[in-house]
């Protein structure tokens, strides 16, 4: 479980995020949908740890196990939560093996094991990277490169994973059968995963809880069928659509 209480941002005299106080279930995928500037990528960057909190408290885990993310210890948090952002930007010439690899890093400490190798090498044929496992990162695609940084994320093997619109550069395929990988390491593994989506229709289709943002503030938390409504994405973005009903989720089709 991520509990997060009473948590506000400000960049300079601008408040990003107000008040924010969320319970957001474990073993779930959890999406975060919204207009631009509604805070979901700087509530992320608050989560992980990338920013200070300046109020509240953001916690990981149920009761006694629970980690304060202002108290965790560096590697400990490492081994808890990954995290990737929009601006992730990978230095150096590296093979896409290698990247892998450094996702195992809070375990191996720079000395990989077998069981290192073993974890890279299952991913990589999980997230369809064979042909790619020896090739240059600079030789990539941005949507090749997005496929990569993913699964050096999810190498990390963390019971919480937050990613920040993960399915930019991706295609129709490569989008699906993402969406497909993650919902089976919630469910299968266990794992919580908490996505920012611009593509409504993944969210109603892939996801088990949504959370709509705007200005900063949530507007409404619960299953695909009882928050992605017409009424809930006009208040959102202000456009008119029509939801219609695909095997009990919503598929939304704009009629503007």
């Amino acid at each position: 479980m991520i509990n997060i209480n009473n948590v506000s941002h400000h960049i300079g005299k601008q408040q990003i995020l107000h008040d924010i106080s969320l319970s957001l279930p474990p073993a779930q995928v959890i999406a975060l949908i919204g207009p631009n500037g509604a805070g979901k990528s700087t509530l992320f960057s608050l989560l992980a740890r990338l920013q200070p909190l300046q109020s509240g408290q953001v916690s990981f885990g149920i009761e006694d196990e629970a980690r304060d993310i202002a108290n965790c210890e560096a590697r400990t948090l490492a081994k808890t939560v990954a995290m990737l952002s929009q601006d992730n930007q990978v230095q150096g010439r590296l093979r896409v093996h290698e990247l892998l690899m450094f996702g195992r890093y809070p375990y191996h400490q720079g000395r990989p094991t077998a069981n290192d190798q073993q974890q890279v090498d299952e991913i990589i044929k999980r997230f369809e990277l064979e042909p790619l496992a020896d090739r240059f990162l600079s030789t990539l695609s941005g949507g090749q490169r997005q496929r990569v940084l993913i699964a050096m994320i999810v190498c990390q093997d963390t019971p919480y994973l937050l990613l920040d619109e993960p399915l930019n550069n991706l295609d129709m395929y490569h989008s699906g059968r993402l969406m497909r990988e993650l919902r089976a390491l919630s469910h299968q593994q266990q794992k919580t995963v908490v996505i920012v989506l611009h593509d409504i229709n993944q969210a109603a289709q892939f996801a088990d809880t949504v959370v709509t943002m705007k200005d900063g503030r949530v507007v409404a938390t619960g299953h695909p069928v009882d928050v992605i409504t017409q009424k809930t994405i006009k208040a959102l973005y202000d456009v008119d659509v029509a939801v219609l009903n695909h095997q009990g989720r919503p598929v939304i089709v704009d009629t503007a």
